[in-house]
């Protein structure tokens, strides 16, 4: 592994001046407060699928927990590398936490598309299965080859422009076969299934907000402010899955 001398000399200055980045504290507020919601989000999702015993429902059940394990690994990761400056470490929890990620998003696919066209399941899942083994090659390698595929800057993993692109090309590719289908869903059934369709684009617009914190972040990795985006995707997933007397009026759900 190449050293990342740009890192160090960042970190041993941060070391010095001890600045405090107020966007790191307010994205750190972001993913504590998503992470409430992630914890009703599971325990409505757990009661769901013990009244029902949908895999639908486990799907995304198991997805929250991956991207709790994704938003925790993101705010250690942080603290080794700005408090620590343990790269070795932090590289390795970047892996786990991209992995977790990336997990969830397959979860999210699956789940979409069970629930919307479970007749085109085994076709969307080879896509899933090659976009997701691309994603994760790229990532490992990227990050333990070290400068120039992958250094850290304002202690954030950044990969190389090429890298970046596959990756990007990816996460859009996962972002958009959920949010294609919940949209085309709710089109599909808008006449007979109005509360269906009202909930399915309520879910397209969860994922929505959801895919432009995992993407932009990708893209741009120092542009750690766009996890803010958790926020309403954590809050819409909350209320569709725990489904509040209100929304159900509001939809025209009826039990």
């Amino acid at each position: 592994m190449a050293i990342d001398w740009q890192y160090s000399l960042q970190f041993y200055f941060n070391q010095i001046i001890s600045y405090s980045d107020p966007f790191s504290m307010l994205t750190l507020v972001s993913l504590i407060v998503s992470g409430i919601f992630l914890i009703g989000i599971i325990h409505a999702l757990y009661q769901s699928y013990k009244k029902n015993e949908l895999i639908e429902t486990l799907f995304f059940l198991i997805a929250m927990f991956f991207l709790i394990i994704g938003a925790v690994s993101a705010i250690v990761l942080r603290f080794i590398y700005e408090n620590l400056g343990l790269k070795g470490l932090g590289d390795i929890l970047s892996i786990l936490m991209s992995v977790s990620i990336l997990i969830c998003v397959t979860l999210v696919n699956l789940f979409s598309i069970r629930v919307t066209f479970p007749k085109r399941y085994k076709f969307f899942l080879g896509i899933l299965l090659v976009l997701f083994g691309i994603l994760v090659y790229t990532g490992f390698w990227a990050t333990l080859e070290g400068p120039p595929h992958s250094q850290v800057v304002d202690f954030g993993l950044v990969f190389s422009p090429v890298i970046t692109l596959i990756r990007v090309i990816g996460l859009v590719s996962f972002s958009i076969i959920p949010i294609s289908l919940f949209f085309y869903h709710a089109k599909k059934v808008r006449e007979e299934q109005r509360s269906h369709s009202n909930l399915s684009i309520w879910l397209g617009l969860g994922i929505l907000c959801f895919s432009i914190a995992i993407v932009v972040a990708t893209a741009y990795p120092r542009f750690q402010l766009i996890q803010v985006m958790y926020v309403p995707a954590a809050i819409i997933f909350y209320i569709c899955f725990s489904m509040p007397d209100w929304f159900k009026r509001k939809i025209g759900w009826t039990d």
